[in-house]
């Protein structure tokens, strides 16, 4: 039985006519994929790599820790986009929101090369002062602005603070398997590598070592992480026609076809936040081409309820909804489940006096459902995607649903899903305005262009 619910019943009959009638499109776009028959096939390695080599390169990585002669306990991860976005949702999901103020046996974690921000820099520098670091360096190229300055700055910190020989020790890098500027350096500098299969994009590699490498530095359980995400392609593989997959693919694509421009995902509990943005970069980049494409939209409520909730209850009616949540997300600590409840108060001068005894997470699912009916009755297609565990098992499951949908569905867009000719556009721009070599011209065009 599949670990992802889909849940309807706040759709249209409309809208469920035509998701039906896509149905067949679904079944062939996924045979295409499991036969790299599809527009850049060349790029669907990511497809049951748990099977063909994620087993195996999680070992590699165990060992690889195992055998590790520097005490750390500071993991900093250097990426952007794919290259750390699906590290931190996974993080964020499972480890302590007060990570480092409270006890725990697994090392702190955090990040850099995201953006380009000298304070948030100069603030990593200070919490490396404090603590013992192993920074992964994740970049395909080796040549990306953001990751690139960032590793230079850092870096250069461990070889000041630890001596070269150390400071070897301390950086493992994942990167292309032959050749770019992080290869070469991880030749000539003899640091650690892992690679990035050659056939897998950014956005897609959360289960490569992209994703496995930092977080089993942090102790987090990347064998479950990978049977999750096996078990869900696994189930592809033997019978696909009525799987939750395809349903959301084709729920989404009618949507679409119905005249939807924008899809919301929304969590009802904060710790998802960062699964949200993973969820807007796969979708977004792999969908948005060609003047088509769903906006990836994400909120948390009740949170955004008090911001957004306005809009999406009477604003344009131009969004499909989807909640996403797990039936069981309690924290444990030391192996026993947390739980919550309101406190009976002699006072009840605020009114709530009906929820005392009640469970926070009563409170919270109550909320959520009650949300989803409103925004339905507000003329908002709603549906509802639920796993049963917060956990390594069932987020790595989820990866590998979204994934599949979104190859899914960017086919059925007639689009290709792994390529993302419009980020190097920016790109173009910022060399241009850095005065790297060679874009003397442009630099020009584009000074004149400010200037005006």
């Amino acid at each position: 039985m599949t670990a992802v619910k889909i849940n309807e019943k706040f759709l249209d009959a409309e809208l469920i006519a035509s998701a039906n009638a896509l149905q067949g499109d679904a079944v062939e776009h996924l045979a295409a994929l499991k036969n790299k028959d599809c527009n850049g096939a060349e790029f669907t390695g990511w497809w049951d790599y748990p099977q063909h080599s994620g087993f195996a390169l999680e070992q590699e990585i165990q060992n690889y820790i195992r055998d590790l002669d520097i005490n750390y306990d500071l993991v900093l991860v250097i990426g952007i986009g794919g290259s750390y976005l699906g590290t931190r949702a996974v993080t964020e999901a499972l480890l302590h929101s007060y990570q480092g103020l409270v006890k725990s046996h697994q090392p702190l974690v955090a990040f850099a090369g995201h953006h380009i921000s000298e304070t948030q820099l100069i603030e990593v520098i200070e919490l490396m002062d404090k603590r013992l670091p192993i920074i992964n360096v994740i970049s395909k190229s080796g040549t990306t602005t953001e990751p690139g300055v960032a590793f230079r700055i850092l870096r250069t910190y461990l070889e000041t603070r630890f001596g070269k020989e150390e400071a070897t020790r301390r950086i493992v890098c994942t990167t292309d398997g032959k050749s770019g500027a992080l290869r070469q350096l991880v030749q000539e500098e003899g640091y650690k590598s892992f690679s990035i299969p050659d056939d897998v994009g950014g956005r897609f590699s959360v289960l490569t070592a992209v994703g496995l490498v930092p977080l089993a530095l942090l102790k987090l359980d990347t064998k479950a992480l990978l049977e999750g995400a096996s078990s869900i392609f696994q189930e592809l593989s033997r019978s696909s026609k009525d799987h939750p997959v395809l349903r959301y693919a084709t729920l989404r694509s009618a949507a679409y076809e119905q005249g939807k421009s924008v899809e919301i995902m929304a969590t009802n509990n904060p710790k998802l936040a960062y699964i949200v943005e993973w969820w807007k970069q796969l979708f977004g980049e792999s969908e948005g081409k060609e003047g088509k494409g769903l906006f990836p939209a994400g909120l948390v409520y009740t949170t955004d309820l008090h911001s957004l909730g306005q809009y999406v209850q009477e604003g344009k009616r131009n969004f499909v909804e989807t909640f996403l949540s797990f039936e069981n997300d309690r924290p444990r600590r030391n192996g026993v489940e947390q739980q919550l409840r309101v406190p009976a108060m002699a006072q009840k001068l605020d009114g709530l006096g009906h929820l005392e005894g009640r469970l926070i997470n009563e409170i919270n699912d109550a909320a959520m459902s009650g949300t989803m009916i409103a925004h339905a009755d507000g003329g908002v297609p709603s549906l509802a995607l639920k796993l049963p565990v917060l956990d390594e098992y069932h987020l790595g499951a989820l990866f590998a649903f979204f994934e599949s949908a979104c190859a899914v569905s960017g086919a059925m867009l007639g689009v290709n899903p792994y390529d993302q000719p419009g980020v190097e556009a920016y790109k173009k721009n910022l060399f241009a305005l850095t005065g790297k070599p060679g874009t003397e011209a442009l630099r020009a065009k584009l000074k004149e262009r400010m200037a005006h």
